[in-house]
């Protein structure tokens, strides 16, 4: 039962390119850092990410997307409440963010 776990950020407007490129391939390139607490090796799967090209102008001034994938909700609870290295990079982009949209779902489950 894999867990796709999708994060739409906007960036605030007066940062530079270089800070929202900074932040931004952090959070792609963290996934070599979360190491799963008992196998000590990458448990987050597929991670992947970047800037927003919809031409259908919906976006509602999110700015980036990102896309991860859990093999289970034991993983998911550690990466969002316990893994050192996502806490330390959520407080450190953090101060760049205007708003966050999160949402989590399990294919093929609809109801």
């Amino acid at each position: 039962m894999s867990i796709f776990h999708i994060v739409l950020f906007k960036f605030k407007d007066d940062l530079s390119k270089e800070v929202v490129e900074k932040a931004s391939e952090g959070m792609v390139t963290l996934e070599a850092k979360l190491l799963h607490p008992v196998t000590k090796k990458t448990y987050v799967r597929n991670r992947i990410g970047g800037i927003n090209n919809s031409p259908e102008g919906r976006a509602r001034g999110f700015t980036h997307g990102y896309i991860c994938e859990f093999d289970n909700e034991e993983d998911r609870t550690y990466y969002l409440e316990a893994d050192p290295a996502h806490i330390e990079w959520v407080q450190y982009v953090k101060p760049f963010i205007a708003d966050a949209l999160v949402v989590d779902f399990v294919n093929g489950v609809h109801v």
